[in-house]
């Protein structure tokens, strides 16, 4: 089942209210990427992951291989712990010059998760503007460039195969000088559009029988 597109563009449109009433207290007091967060938590619900069987947490922290993370959205069973986990992250500013720092540091985050939860869905999505829409702030966004360093790090199909890949992960490229905000096309495996089908059935395949 497809995302629900119509429910994302009001997510975005409310995002976009935010960051432009106050760019710096809307990322630092986490309201801006707060509604990506329950936007998440909505479809995952929709695609069957439902609080009967599971805790669908916010801002959770567990405990990788080396210290405590704090991850954006866990889906916890009671007794098996960690099933899913989704780590969520927007750059509206200073892209070039802070994108490969985060870079490498999801990438230490996802081998650290996996080396304690081998088995759980490990998944982030990230979104990046076409261009900063924050005032006085010029800058050239190399969508193509994330995108290619995206592809690098999805598409762990197996929980026995190297740990620092995710296995889905979604590129979320929004040009917000538009009204409403438009989303741009990416690759199909970057895709929003069927990632929590994708996690669903990831995590259905590892279930034991």
């Amino acid at each position: 089942m497809p995302i629900n597109k119509n429910s994302l563009i009001k997510c975005l449109i409310e995002m976009k209210k935010i960051y432009l009433k106050d760019p710096i207290g809307s990322v630092r007091s986490q309201g801006f990427i707060n509604f990506l967060h329950e936007y998440c938590i909505d479809e995952l619900q929709k695609v069957g992951i439902n609080e009967n069987h599971f805790q669908i947490l916010k801002e959770a922290t567990l405990y990788g291989s080396h210290k405590s993370k704090d991850v954006d959205v866990a889906v916890i069973e009671n007794i098996n712990g960690p099933q899913i986990i989704v780590g969520i992250r927007s750059q509206m500013s200073s892209i070039s010059k802070n994108i490969l720092t985060y870079y490498e540091e999801i990438i230490g985050d996802c081998i650290s998760l996996h080396d304690r939860f081998p088995m759980a869905v490990l998944c982030y999505i990230y979104l990046l503007p076409k261009k900063p829409i924050k005032t006085g702030v010029t800058e050239k966004v190399n969508l193509e460039r994330a995108e290619k360093l995206y592809m690098r790090i999805t598409g762990r199909e197996d929980w026995r195969s190297p740990k620092d890949k995710y296995e889905h992960f979604a590129f979320l490229k929004v040009d917000f000088e538009t009204d409403p905000p438009t989303i741009l096309e990416t690759d199909p495996l970057l895709c929003i559009e069927h990632f929590f089908d994708k996690i669903v059935h990831t995590y259905n395949e590892r279930k034991p029988l």
